[in-house]
């Protein structure tokens, strides 16, 4: 009898233990397939992209220009520049688009888009390749989003 309890014990050790080895595998599985999927939240799915930015961008000719850029729902935006040590300013008003993360300023006026990246409460200015910026000032081409 006791050899049966024995017995018995070890095979309720054995098939537990194989259990709990089939539950960390399909944890392992599931953690795999979890990180194999490719992340799919852009600006172009996302509404926080909206909203007012500001900040000072470089300029050639004066130590910088003042923008501020409303995205407005529905596609229209407005922009007000101010260069600073000037009497110069002026406000643009045009549409906009969103692909993936790429927003496009199309002037009402027909002049050239602008393009920047959006970011996590930031715009990011790129060039006219749809580049980011480089060099020393790189990183004075962000616009702030604020609480406006």
């Amino acid at each position: 009898m006791k050899n049966k309890i024995l017995i018995l014990a070890a095979v309720l050790a054995l098939v537990s233990c194989g259990g709990n080895a089939q539950r960390k595998t399909a944890a392992a599985d599931t953690q795999k397939a979890a990180a194999a999927a490719p992340d799919m939240h852009t600006a172009e799915t996302s509404l926080d992209y909206q909203g007012t930015y500001r900040g000072t961008l470089p300029a050639a000719d004066c130590p910088g220009i003042e923008v501020t850029l409303r995205l407005k729902p529905g596609g229209a935006y407005e922009q007000h520049l101010k260069y600073i040590g000037r009497d110069s300013e002026f406000d643009e008003k045009g549409g906009y688009t969103v692909r993936e993360n790429l927003l496009t300023l199309t002037p009402a006026d027909g002049e050239q888009p602008e393009y920047y990246k959006v970011e996590e409460n930031r715009l990011r200015r790129l060039d006219a390749e749809k580049q980011p910026i480089t060099g020393a000032l790189a990183d004075n081409y962000v616009l702030q989003k604020t609480t406006e």
